[in-house]
């Protein structure tokens, strides 16, 4: 009977001594000079460390999970991106997980975005939903002070590179967007040449990064837009229809002839001067643009299908652009495959 007991208390102490040793052994299963691991909210903790045995952070998964029921049952294991770059024990690793020594999640907002747009980026990378950013960014409480006039929070979304840890909050984001809004462009209401309010100038930017794709066009196109109001002409921008069909949940990705006749005040086709707020969020470029547009005479432009714009001061100028870089164009076009079509037969 002392035997039993003595080989049972050898055991019990070997395996003690294995588990602990495996606990504590260093191990480093990738090649890279770092590995980040996401580990995403309700998974269960066996999942995660199969996870984790998969990407090479941890040489075993089952010894890990008996120590979190055993040792750490109390703790969890906190979601979030975990960057590792060197050898490490078991024990460290979750050790790590459930500190919630996380890297921050980094996401990149393009310029000419809208808040729905911009809003979907950020829930998709894990920050929040969809319903909850419309609700937030349809406040313009952020950004009274500097835009009285402004109905939402679109246009001071300052599009950039944002890194934010996992669990952020969208209304904290919201305000660090608005934020770079005012460090890049909020002070600079000085610099508006033209006479509009700082919110107009946001509108008429917004437009014109709708439009511009070149950098050294944006002031030009600004300049167009300036011109027809001044003259108290419609701007006619597409852009506008197109966000106008948004907010009617009518967008399906094309414009039709009949959509330049929606009624809605963002609908530069049919209502006079710029709409009543931005219709995306416009980067510094034509921020700068809108405030201090180039000095032109041109009333027109039409786009060449390189990028870049053929403008017009008249419209029998603008008409005579239109067939030779649109009409003409898709003749071209329609002609070169239909050729191509025939060599191939």
């Amino acid at each position: 009977m002392l035997t039993i007991g003595f080989f049972a208390a050898l055991l019990a102490v070997a395996g003690g001594w294995f588990f602990i040793r495996a606990m504590r052994s260093p191990f480093r299963g990738y090649t890279e000079p770092h590995k980040d691991v996401e580990v995403r909210h309700g998974l269960r903790t066996a999942t995660i460390l199969k996870h984790l045995q998969t990407e090479g952070i941890i040489r075993d998964e089952y010894l890990p999970l008996v120590y979190m029921k055993i040792v750490r049952h109390n703790d969890k294991i906190k979601a979030g991106i975990y960057e590792f770059s060197k050898p490490m024990t078991a024990e460290e690793v979750l050790d790590k997980l459930i500190r919630g020594d996380v890297i921050a999640k980094s996401v990149t907002i393009r310029e000419g975005l809208d808040r729905f747009a911009a809003a979907h980026i950020f829930v998709q990378e894990g920050f929040g939903r969809d319903a909850e950013w419309d609700k937030l960014t349809a406040d313009p409480e952020l950004i009274r002070d500097i835009a009285p006039d402004a109905k939402t929070l679109e246009g001071y979304l300052f599009p950039d590179t944002y890194k934010f840890n996992p669990g952020t909050p969208p209304h904290e984001i919201i305000a660090a967007m608005v934020s770079n809004f005012r460090k890049h462009f909020g002070g600079e209401m000085s610099y508006i040449t033209t006479g509009l309010d700082l919110h107009k100038t946001v509108t008429l930017a917004s437009i014109v990064e709708t439009e511009a794709r070149m950098p050294q066009e944006r002031p030009l196109v600004a300049s167009v837009y300036l011109n027809r109001i001044n003259r108290h002409m419609l701007l006619g921008a597409d852009p506008t229809v197109i966000y106008a069909l948004k907010l009617a949940g009518r967008w399906d990705g094309n414009i039709r002839k009949a959509d330049l006749q929606i009624d809605s005040p963002f609908n530069t086709y049919r209502f006079h001067g710029l709409p009543p707020g931005p219709i995306a969020n416009p980067g510094l470029a034509s921020l700068q643009a809108a405030a201090a547009p180039a000095k032109s005479d041109f009333l027109y432009f039409v786009a060449k299908h390189d990028g870049t714009h053929a403008f017009a001061t008249n419209l029998a100028d603008h008409d005579r652009n239109v067939q030779i870089y649109q009409i003409q164009w898709y003749r071209d076009q329609r002609a070169a495959q239909q050729a191509q079509s025939q060599t191939t037969k």
